[in-house]
């Protein structure tokens, strides 16, 4: 019986990091990045934009709200609430030296910042609010820091709470 149990034991310990179970918040985001990469590179499109991209990285309500911002600017024909991309926060996507810092970490919440070259002097850096759902680490918000000018924060441009 003992054999079993650490036969069982083993078995899952080699996949739980493959489920995601024991992921880190920076290396979530990170595979963020990797997704989102075809749309960066204009060759897909990338966490926002495909459904099981969106529904994997994004917390539930925020997912339907980008979601919906898609579907009523579809229909109206006109440019929604996201007219840039805010994984890169840009409308013309570079990214270089990309790098991934864990600014806090507590218990099902956790924020990650990357930073990155896109051509400019100054670094990128991006803010991503991290929550447990279902024991996987999702977007809660994605924002910037700054000027009144500079910062915004997806779920204000999404006008939720």
């Amino acid at each position: 019986m003992k054999s079993l149990l650490l036969a069982l034991g083993l078995v899952l310990a080699c996949f739980a990091p493959a489920l995601g179970a024991d992921q880190t918040p920076d290396a979530f985001v990170r595979d963020l990045y990797a997704a989102h990469m075809p749309s960066i590179d204009g060759k897909g499109a990338g966490v926002l934009a495909d459904d099981k991209l969106r529904s994997r990285f994004f917390a539930t309500d925020l997912a339907a709200a980008i979601k919906k911002d898609f579907d009523d600017s579809a229909k109206a024909d006109e440019v929604g609430a996201i007219d840039f991309d805010p994984i890169t926060d840009s409308q013309d996507p570079q990214v270089k030296d990309l790098k991934f810092d864990v600014v806090s970490a507590a218990g099902d919440k956790a924020q990650v910042k990357a930073s990155f070259d896109r051509g400019e002097p100054k670094r990128a850096e991006i803010f991503y609010d991290l929550v447990k759902q279902g024991g996987q680490w999702h977007v809660a918000n994605v924002s910037t820091k700054g000027t009144a000018e500079e910062a915004w924060s997806l779920r204000d441009l999404l006008s939720m709470k």
